[in-house]
């Protein structure tokens, strides 16, 4: 799983809630976020990140420009989101969550965020995407170019 783009996650996420975002921009968005992603994919290799607290800000800044762009109508949604996905990383730093706690609370977060911002995905009632953002707060690794359609 670890092989999926985040911004496919993200644009896949959002695949099913075209009224709650602009469509027209999430090409650009997309490359930005994707940008942004192997950016700080490259600061945690070079070990400027001594946490997954700190890597997992990096990402948020990233997909909280995502969300920006897209002009998302819910963004308390997403800020209720980045603070538990932050929480988790402060968790994993301080070893209080297994990787396998890790996996499961990052999913059950992202499905809230989901419920929250209005956003149904279609394709599966409860797809295991979550485990994207989960592998890279364990295992941050560079990202695949996945071709999609917003």
């Amino acid at each position: 799983m670890k092989a999926i783009l985040t911004i496919a996650l993200s644009a896949l996420m959002l695949a099913g809630c075209a009224d709650t975002y602009n469509k027209s921009v999430m090409p650009k968005a997309a490359a930005n976020l994707q940008q942004e992603t192997v950016g700080c994919k490259a600061r945690w290799t070079a070990k400027e990140f001594r946490t997954y607290s700190a890597w997992q800000a990096c990402q948020l800044r990233a997909e909280r420009g995502f969300a920006t762009t897209i002009a998302l109508t819910r963004m308390d949604a997403f800020d209720v989101y980045a603070a538990q996905m932050q929480a988790l990383a402060a968790d994993r730093d301080a070893n209080r969550v297994t990787d396998r706690q890790v996996s499961s609370r990052a999913e059950e977060i992202q499905w809230k965020f989901l419920a929250d911002c209005g956003c149904k995905p279609g394709w599966k009632s409860r797809p295991a995407y979550g485990h994207q953002y989960a592998n890279n707060l364990i295992n941050p690794a560079l990202p695949t170019m996945i071709p999609m359609t917003p």
